[in-house]
């Protein structure tokens, strides 16, 4: 198989990446999880999910325990029902490590206790590790006898190493499961060494993938952001995937080819409209997106707020609007009735 890293011959761009990646790796796979739980466990664990009624929607649990855990959490926990006769309930404990952390056997028997605890329900605690430099677990947790020296308590979880499909991308392009391009994004960013130039090429062939396998919209439409929320590109490269995208996009005929949400070719314009100097355009293009996604809640006051606010204040609100779930949030450090 071709190894694309070698398909780029050009040194890396420099860009600082955003200083927090354990909330940048983690909040796209939690997503995921939510979103395509049924794909995930078809993926990794297809006899386990051969025993789960999917007709039955999965149900997401809150996941902290203050009592035991002050404010400690788990990644994510749900409530899905099998196929057998007494309709039994398990949780499924999904643990995304994005970071070393000595403390994850403990943590994931702790979890898994406390769940146990909590619901009286079997739990099954399945480890995520996204990278073999950030964690590296045999997946147990034992506890020594001081005098036996020997072990008398061991819990064993279940552990994905994401890093190492490093080198099977092929054979994950030819699975006929969405989630398997999840894990794609993921691989892409591994090791690339901050290459914009070598991510660029890999986000454009996912979304060659996404957008050339007959998926519904709907579906594409959560990928889509998913994809673009893994494989960060700094703004000159981000301009340049949209060109290259939307030129490829047209060109194929590509079904169901239509961004709704604001993602990469959404803050293309913006960060377009600011270099540019067009405070009208920047504005107007924000109403736009506002209009877009809040139909219903977007009216006269939000229009005349965004008349009246300076290049940085509108700045500071389309950033607000890439993880923003209403029109309030937005605003956030506006009051409205004040206006």
């Amino acid at each position: 198989m071709p190894d694309a890293s070698k398909q780029i011959t050009q040194q890396p761009v420099s860009w600082k990446e955003p200083k927090n990646p354990r909330k940048k790796t983690d909040g796209p796979w939690k997503d995921a999880l939510e979103d395509f739980l049924e794909q995930f466990m078809d993926l990794f664990f297809p006899n386990w999910s051969k025993k789960i009624n999917w007709g039955k929607k999965p149900k997401a649990l809150t996941p902290d325990f203050p009592d035991q855990f002050a404010t400690e959490i788990s990644d994510r926990i749900f409530e899905v029902e099998l196929l057998n006769g007494e309709k039994e309930i398990i949780f499924l404990h999904l643990e995304i490590q994005g970071q070393k952390l000595k403390e994850l056997p403990y943590r994931m028997m702790s979890y898994n206790f406390a769940t146990h605890k909590k619901h009286s329900k079997p739990v099954v605690s399945i480890a995520i590790a996204l990278d073999k430099n950030l964690v590296c677990s045999t997946g147990l947790f034992e506890q020594i006898h001081p005098f036996k020296n020997e072990p008398y308590l061991q819990f064993w979880y279940d552990m994905i190493k994401i890093w190492s499909y490093k080198g099977r991308e092929e054979e994950l392009k030819k699975k006929d499961n969405i989630f398997a391009l999840i894990v794609l994004a993921q691989l892409a960013i591994m090791g690339d060494k901050n290459d914009q130039e070598l991510r660029k090429h890999n986000k454009t062939a996912l979304f060659r993938e996404l957008f050339t396998r007959g998926i519904e919209r709907k579906t594409i439409r959560k990928l889509h952001k998913i994809i673009d929320w893994l494989i960060p590109l700094d703004p000159k490269h981000m301009i340049a995937f949209q060109e290259e995208i939307q030129q490829t996009a047209q060109t194929e005929n590509w079904p169901g080819w239509d961004p709704v949400y604001v993602n990469t070719f959404e803050q293309v314009g913006i960060i377009k409209g600011r270099e540019e100097g067009r405070h009208e355009g920047e504005s107007s293009l924000l109403a736009k997106l506002l209009k877009r996604r809040f139909p219903r809640e977007f009216n006269a006051e939000h229009l005349h707020l965004l008349e009246g606010a300076d290049s940085n204040t509108l700045s500071m609100w389309a950033e607000n609007f890439v993880d923003a779930k209403n029109i309030d949030e937005v605003f956030a450090t506006t009051c409205l009735a004040n206006s």
